[in-house]
């Protein structure tokens, strides 16, 4: 005989927790243009490794949500000023930590390195140090932007500061700067894209202080509290499945 009490019981915990994953708000996610991480593809969707596992992780999540890619500072102001958005693929610092909710790790750490012209046999660097002497292209507001300022770098001395990371490998190609500092993942599909052979550079110098970092997801500190608790539990059973990118 059925137990009518139970039954509505179980229905009840059901209505329960439908309304439960509704009452999650529909999430704003935003991005740069990295490539091969995450970028805009011929037609216009974003796409790209973290970009895949990002669409998986909410997926697992259930989690509503938009993504949408600009210059990295505005990503950045996005997420620290507006609830219930979320940044990626954002390394996680010091200076950083206070500003958001963080989901690690999105993506294991890559190295990074100085790039330069191959033909440019004029430029000499052993060290981080030595480079002082020359122009390095980086984007504004970056991690890379901030690790370079720490270790003495300048605006206009020693950095030729941009919001568009594809005019980086443009003024490196054209002699008008003398390093990129990027990983060679990004560095060869961003030559390939533009139809220019890998060998056209070399990597020079590791920046090992900035290849140990890994690449995570952040949330606006006004979140809601529970949507980034899923978002969190994905990912963390995501990690345990697979290899990350």
């Amino acid at each position: 005989m059925v137990n009518i009490g139970a039954l509505l019981l179980v229905l009840l915990c059901c209505i329960s927790s439908g309304q439960a994953i509704a009452d999650v708000p529909k999430l704003q996610v935003v991005t740069e243009e990295w490539v091969p991480y995450n970028y805009a593809d011929q037609q216009g969707e974003i796409v790209g490794r973290a970009t895949e596992k990002v669409r998986e992780v909410l997926e697992l999540a259930g989690i509503e949500y938009d993504i949408k890619l600009y210059p990295w500072a505005r990503s950045m102001k996005l997420t620290q000023t507006q609830a219930n958005t979320m940044i990626y693929s954002i390394y996680r610092s010091g200076d950083r930590e206070h500003l958001f909710e963080w989901a690690c790790p999105l993506m294991r750490p890559v190295r990074q390195y100085l790039f330069r012209l191959r033909n440019r046999n004029d430029i000499k660097v052993a060290t981080l140090e030595d480079a002082k002497k020359y122009v390095i292209s980086i984007v504004r507001g970056s991690v890379v932007h901030e690790f370079l300022t720490k270790q003495g770098f300048e605006a206009g001395v020693n950095l030729d500061i941009t919001a568009d990371p594809s005019a980086s490998q443009r003024k490196l190609l054209a002699g008008r700067i003398d390093f990129l500092l990027t990983t060679e993942y990004t560095m060869h599909a961003t030559l390939k894209s533009i139809g220019v052979a890998y060998e056209t550079v070399v990597p020079v110098l590791e920046v090992r202080n900035n290849s140990d970092r890994r690449a995570c997801m952040a949330f606006n500190l006004n979140t809601d509290k529970e949507l980034i608790e899923r978002v969190r539990r994905a990912l963390a059973e995501h990690n345990s499945r697979y290899v990350g990118p």
